[in-house]
């Protein structure tokens, strides 16, 4: 298996491909121009040129091989694509849109052509064709990260941050905006700012890696994750909390007396929500409020090795048992439905499957080829079995 991050955020596990967001920014029109007597002439908020907007997400499946095969399951039509092929893959990391992949030619990058745009109180869905969008000269593994304006590659291998224009990017074009050296665990845009994260703390830098800020504490951090309200950094004192680029970062420590034996190393969840939650070691699980700035220990009848909270109306959460069972649980921890130890072969092989949660599915490859695809609100019930071909496989369109 390869080793995957998402999102500049998750731990290395199976290998994943981020492939996610297509190509365009959502359309929203404004007013009108004064000086247009024509506004069907007027370009969509976001626009990018070859993308089509949709009035649904258009989800789907993006599985890379260890042989560098790149593929596409639509989700809706269950039609699956060729996208490219990459070359011999050690490393796959995703942001939701973009897949970082290390070669041994570098860092190759493929748009999926699906993705979601947040726009006030509505969404934008688009879909444009998938694609290999460049190539990096730099040493993996990669985290990957973006805002609507820039993507920023971490090369951990060469202790690098590459800053990318976003909008370029996904023209398959390759713009730097800066590159600087790093030994980072995380390098996440932050409007103006990349936050990076390593021995020093957590700090805001430019896109030419020099400080905007002091370090921030941070003892041993380990994972980063963009949410709803800010950049989630975990620390072996709890996390810090970056909401804006102008705003002072946040430390948001673990409740009092809590076992080191406990602390999160990777945190997941929902985009675009702000809970995330993390394997509290064998005690269960954590829920990291970034709205709340808070902790909450979740204790579970069997220990867990991967969690991801759904976050929504009925707080669900999305869990792995140690035992190869897929759990649906609520916030308090009380199990809903499970699946059977469909995942024991994976877990006892040391490749922890990975778990990807939208609005109202959770998919969690099984290693063997296929996908499960479950419905959290009904009892962890198995929706659909989807045979995707990837060492690793990850959902876009989100």
């Amino acid at each position: 298996m390869i080793p995957r991050h998402r999102a500049s955020r998750r731990a290395a596990s199976a290998l994943a491909v981020a492939v996610p967001a297509l190509l365009v920014l959502a359309a929203c029109t404004s007013a009108p121009d004064a000086e247009s007597d024509d506004d069907a002439d007027a370009t969509p908020h976001g626009f990018v040129e070859g993308a089509s907007e949709h009035e649904e997400p258009q989800l789907g499946l993006v599985g890379v091989t260890a042989a560098g095969d790149v593929t596409m399951l639509d989700l809706l039509s269950e039609e699956t694509a060729a996208v490219g092929e990459i070359g011999a893959v050690t490393h796959v990391a995703d942001d939701g849109r973009f897949v970082a992949a290390t070669t041994a030619d570098g860092i190759a990058i493929v748009d999926s052509g699906a993705w979601t745009v947040e726009h006030g109180d509505h969404n934008h869905y688009y879909r444009a064709h998938p694609h290999v969008a460049a190539t990096i000269e730099a040493d993996g593994p990669a985290r990957i990260a973006s805002t609507e304006l820039v993507t920023v590659v971490l090369a951990e291998g060469a202790g690098e941050v590459v800053v990318l224009d976003r909008g370029d990017l996904g023209q398959g074009t390759t713009t730097e905006l800066g590159r600087f050296d790093a030994d980072a665990v995380a390098a996440v845009p932050l409007g103006d700012a990349i936050l990076v994260a390593d021995a020093s703390g957590v700090r805001l830098v430019d896109h030419d890696g020099d400080a905007l800020t002091e370090p921030t504490a941070c003892t041993d951090p380990t994972d980063a994750m963009q949410t709803r309200v800010g950049v989630a950094v975990t620390c072996a004192e709890g996390a810090v909390l970056a909401t804006a680029a102008d705003a002072p970062l946040e430390s948001i420590p673990y409740p009092a007396g809590t076992d080191p034996a406990t602390v999160a190393t990777a945190i997941d969840g929902r985009p675009g929500r702000p809970t995330v939650a993390a394997v509290a070691g064998d005690a269960g699980l954590w829920l990291l409020d970034t709205r709340e700035r808070s902790w909450t220990l979740v204790p579970t009848q069997t220990p867990l090795v991967r969690v991801a909270a759904v976050d929504d109306a009925d707080e669900h959460v999305v869990a792995i048992a140690a035992d190869g069972r897929v759990l649906a649980m609520d916030a308090t921890g009380a199990v809903l439905g499970a699946t059977e130890p469909l995942l024991a072969d994976a877990i006892a092989s040391d490749a922890t499957p990975t778990i990807d949660v939208d609005a109202s599915r959770a998919y969690v490859p099984v290693g063997d080829g296929t996908v499960l695809e479950i419905d959290y609100a009904d009892g962890a019930r198995i929706a659909r079995t989807l045979e995707v071909a990837g060492d690793a496989v990850t959902e876009v369109g989100r």
